[in-house]
């Protein structure tokens, strides 16, 4: 009985404790306080654009939207948007090809100086031992990126009437080029790059007409997205190409070696190329080819959810590297 009662005076205590040092933990500090609930809006930015079944270019396409039409999003899934029809039904479209509007509101309160208070121990009624002013957690939303200062030019190829090859799954190139180079804009500017899209949408642009983007631009790197077929189904891999040796193959052999290690393609090699887009810049500029649409393996990978943003890892790695060598 004694026993008893001392395990219980012992179990008391312990629950004393554990109360005192989680509830503190639990309040919130009424001098500083944020609130914040959010949704957002997409816009079809593209003529035409499938709503599929799931997150997945290969996956069942159950609708068609078009360009002007707004809907609500509902989640986010790697380059994939959830929205939500006229029908209230349900599906995912690539986000390349939408522009999202969030709406937020905030209830945010904070000291008469703008500060969080720093307690000396948890708890509201714990005497105020300083504070964290709110420009001071803002401050590495100002510092410098690692491309801060270059100009990049990102041409994806055809466009428009110009449709590029197809894929096995039936995808146009122009379709992939586009989104590559939309995800590869996003990851550059978060590097500090200035960055120029010779189209932004489903038109054709003349090969001169890219050229002369990287030209006026003086951009620091051009570089043109496409995909790659042969008649050979076995043929896979990447592959980039260069026209002036001495003012291109830096660039394209460092974007080319960081992009197949982070997508895990095979290597073809960089090499020597007469087109149009890069025989008319005068400044360093690549064409390349980021897969065989027409081999199983590839196309399998190169539609996949997460290959656009290891293509805009490795660009980034790449023109690191080649920015390093200068």
């Amino acid at each position: 009985m004694i026993t008893t009662k001392m395990k219980n005076l012992s179990l008391i205590n312990v629950l004393v404790i554990l109360i005192v040092m989680v509830v503190p933990l639990l309040e919130m500090d009424q001098t500083a306080y944020a609130n914040t609930s959010s949704s957002s809006q997409a816009t079809v930015i593209a003529p035409n654009l499938n709503v599929r079944e799931a997150s997945d270019i290969s996956s069942k396409i159950i609708g068609l939207v078009h360009q002007g039409d707004t809907f609500e999003v509902i989640q986010t899934r790697n380059n994939w948007d959830q929205i939500k029809l006229s029908s209230n039904q349900t599906g995912w479209v690539y986000n390349a090809y939408i522009k999202k509007v969030k709406k937020s509101a905030e209830n945010i309160k904070a000291t008469e100086d703008n500060a969080l208070n720093i307690r000396e121990n948890p708890g509201y009624s714990s005497q105020v031992a300083s504070n964290l002013k709110l420009e001071t957690i803002l401050t590495d939303q100002d510092s410098q990126g690692p491309l801060e200062g270059k100009t990049i030019v990102l041409d994806p190829g055809h466009g428009g009437m110009d449709d590029g090859t197809t894929s096995i799954f039936g995808t146009p190139e122009k379709t992939l080029n586009l989104a590559t180079a939309t995800v590869v804009k996003k990851r550059l500017e978060n590097a500090g790059a200035n960055v120029i899209m010779t189209r932004t949408n489903d038109t054709y642009v003349s090969l001169q007409q890219r050229a002369d983007f990287s030209n006026n631009n003086h951009a620091d790197a051009f570089i043109s997205f496409h995909y790659n077929w042969s008649n050979d189904p076995s043929v896979n891999g990447l592959t980039d190409f260069y026209y002036q040796k001495s003012k291109d193959n830096a660039l394209a052999s460092n974007i080319l070696n960081e992009v197949a290690k982070t997508t895990r393609l095979t290597n073809i090699g960089t090499r020597f190329n007469d087109l149009n887009v890069l025989r008319s810049n005068s400044q360093p500029s690549t064409l390349i080819e980021l897969g065989f649409l027409s081999n199983k393996q590839d196309d399998s990978v190169v539609e996949s959810t997460t290959y656009l943003d290891n293509v805009a890892q490795g660009v980034y790695l790449g023109l690191l590297d080649y920015f390093n060598q200068e």
